[in-house]
């Protein structure tokens, strides 16, 4: 038997699921097009199921995305996951994994935000992705690491990132006059002193969205690894345990992160970071794995981007 509402005839059914599923269009965004009743419209769209107007599958390959995102949400108490599938790909990750990660960002950014960024290839390349908005207003966005010690492409230095996000958001950029790393801890208080940079900790303090990449100790010899550590002793502090680290803090394979590197570092204290509502971690690829991890198992982010075959490789681990 029937389940179409009288009054309306399978043409009906047709216009209003193409509005419904093709064009994106909310019921009430539909019922004052076509002029009937919500609760009508909502009606209309069952029968349209019913009568076979209608039909719906799940694609497998959502659904076992959908299930990583579901493990590593009970597994690690995440607020959010985001994992590109890998048919998204098209042969290049970090192009996929860009376009993903900032579609969500957008979607959770607000006006009177105060955003946090670190540095490096993988948010250059998020940020390269986001629309202008013009929309937004009193956007606020800060480092949370300082800059390196050599030289590194100038597009994935943070003070050029908080300008570049900044300018997509319609928002105010801040910038860190110091280095990540200091030679001494007098000179490290000297600094922190400066006006400029006690502005900046004071945003600190109101950073509603943290948003970074993750260094792991399998990729220390890369070139931009280098420049930035350059004329440091950053790569002892990866010795014994120490796997991966976030916002230039190391931490060993259960999250524990090292205190003695805090006071020659100028970065937002990873205690602090777990506090912060939005802690988006932002990485992929086998050699960061174990650091991803890592980091998950310490509770150094409350929301994880990453592709499908990292997030396997990470749960078969886990």
């Amino acid at each position: 038997m029937s389940n179409l509402p009288k009054r309306y005839d399978r043409a009906t059914l047709v216009k209003i699921s193409d509005l419904y599923y093709m064009h994106g269009l909310i019921q009430q965004e539909i019922s004052d097009i076509a002029h009937i009743h919500r609760t009508e419209i909502s009606r209309i769209l069952k029968a349209a199921r019913d009568e076979g107007v209608v039909s719906i599958a799940i694609n497998p390959e959502t659904t076992a995305v959908s299930q990583l995102v579901d493990f590593f949400k009970q597994k690690y108490g995440l607020r959010d996951a985001v994992i590109v599938p890998a048919s998204e790909n098209g042969g290049n990750e970090l192009n996929a994994l860009s376009v993903y990660a900032s579609m969500f960002l957008s979607k959770i950014i607000k006006s009177d935000d105060v955003i946090g960024l670190s540095w490096g290839s993988t948010l250059s390349s998020v940020i390269s992705q986001f629309p202008t908005d013009k929309k937004l207003h009193d956007i606020k966005v800060v480092p949370l690491v300082g800059g390196p010690m050599g030289r590194i492409p100038s597009n994935y230095h943070v003070n050029y990132l908080t300008h570049r996000l900044a300018n997509r958001l319609n928002g105010t950029a801040f910038v860190l006059d110091s280095p990540a790393f200091v030679r001494s801890k007098a000179l490290r208080k000297e600094l922190l002193a400066n006006p400029n940079t006690q502005e900046i900790l004071s945003l600190w303090t109101r950073v509603n969205i943290a948003i970074f990449g993750m260094g792991s100790s399998l990729i220390t010899d890369s070139p931009d690894w280098q420049a930035f550590y350059e004329n440091t002793n950053f790569k002892s502090y990866f010795s014994a345990e120490m796997v991966g680290d976030i916002l230039s803090h190391p931490f060993d394979k259960s999250g524990k992160v090292t205190r003695d590197i805090d006071s020659i570092l100028v970065a937002l204290p990873l205690s602090a970071l777990k506090k912060v509502p939005y802690s988006v971690g932002i990485a992929f690829g086998e050699d960061k794995v174990t650091a991803i991890l890592a980091a998950l198992r310490g509770g150094l982010l409350n929301t994880l981007i990453t592709t499908e075959a990292t997030a396997k490789s990470i749960k078969d681990l886990s």
